[in-house]
């Protein structure tokens, strides 16, 4: 700001030098307040700037945290789902089961379907027993639309700590197997079940985990491979495990899950022998017959009843051959 000549004019020296003063006063204060403003926006554009920085950040950090405990494709019920149709046998298709999100419910199954869920833990000697003598059996009902059979890896810790962390690799490579080669999940099932430390008697790594996929495939699948070296689902398999054994489980009055594996036939619990295929055979009829009777009592009492499900049988599978 400056001094007009004209406003000098007729002013004694004292007035101009007040005037003068005056002036310089309301120079240095717009000065003063333009240096305050600029100081302000400053820091505001530096706030931003950090604020930005931090959701930038926060947002990679979240997306690392979602991909490193999200589960794998086709398990959104934190299981594989396998029906047939006579002639094969296939995965059900699914979303991921998302971190944070509770798992979905496995599809209801066709009219008809008797519905069987397996808790599988891969370090059990009971699990590999069970699928060692019931293991084709199931496959031939869920191929020829019988059952639809839902398998849930777990990783329980007794079994973990008794096969050194075979429990989790082995879940973390069945997991591998449902997201990259859902189709061929039965047989990369079976072969971690042989591979079963207390089984063999043979330490195994993950290296050598990744050998028993492998053949079961009949060859190397790269992106299998990768997937277990790296612990892809480790965190969720953690995840999935420690649910399972604290409960509540989803579709059963079963509590939770101690001991593997834990076989359900329309949320029973299958209580016969392990080794004993007879035993799965007479429990699946056992749960049919029940069923039923509380059809004929709903009749009898004028309530809507379901059509009765037929149990399979070793004939009726062995004849579809």
């Amino acid at each position: 700001m400056t001094i007009d000549k004209k406003q000098l004019e007729g002013l004694t020296k004292k007035e101009r030098r007040e005037l003068q003063r005056e002036m310089a006063r309301i120079k240095r204060e717009a000065d003063r307040k333009r240096r305050k403003r600029r100081k302000a926006l400053g820091i505001s554009g530096l706030i931003l700037l950090i604020v930005a920085i931090i959701a930038a950040v926060g947002l990679v950090v979240w997306t690392q945290l979602r991909l490193a405990n999200e589960g794998p494709e086709n398990m959104a019920s934190d299981g594989l789902v396998l029906t047939g149709d006579g002639q094969a046998i296939s995965a059900v298709p699914s979303d991921a089961h998302g971190w944070l999100e509770p798992a979905a419910a496995a599809p209801a199954p066709s009219e008809g379907v008797v519905p069987i869920t397996i808790y599988v833990d891969y370090g059990s000697k009971d699990a590999a027993a069970f699928f060692a003598t019931n293991g084709d059996q199931l496959q031939q009902w869920a191929t020829y639309g019988l059952i639809q059979l839902e398998i849930k890896p777990i990783a329980l810790d007794q079994y973990d700590s008794a096969t050194n962390n075979y429990s989790t690799m082995a879940a973390n490579a069945a997991a591998c197997a449902a997201n990259f080669a859902p189709t061929n999940f039965l047989a990369v099932n079976t072969a971690l079940l042989d591979a079963n430390p207390l089984v063999t008697n043979t330490p195994i790594d993950k290296a050598g985990v990744s050998k028993a996929v492998s053949t079961a495939l009949g060859g190397e699948n790269t992106d299998i491979s990768t997937c277990i070296t790296d612990d892809r689902y480790a965190n969720w398999v953690a995840t999935v495990s420690q649910a399972a054994a604290n409960g509540p489980l989803q579709g059963t009055d079963v509590k939770l899950v101690a001991h593997s594996p834990l076989v359900l036939v329309q949320g029973e619990k299958f209580t016969g022998k392990m080794d004993e295929s007879s035993d799965l055979l007479a429990f699946i009829s056992e749960v049919l017959a029940e069923d039923k009777a509380e059809d004929d009592k709903a009749k009898d009492d004028g309530s809507e009843s379901s059509t009765e499900t037929p149990a399979p049988t070793p004939t009726e599978t062995e004849g579809a051959k």
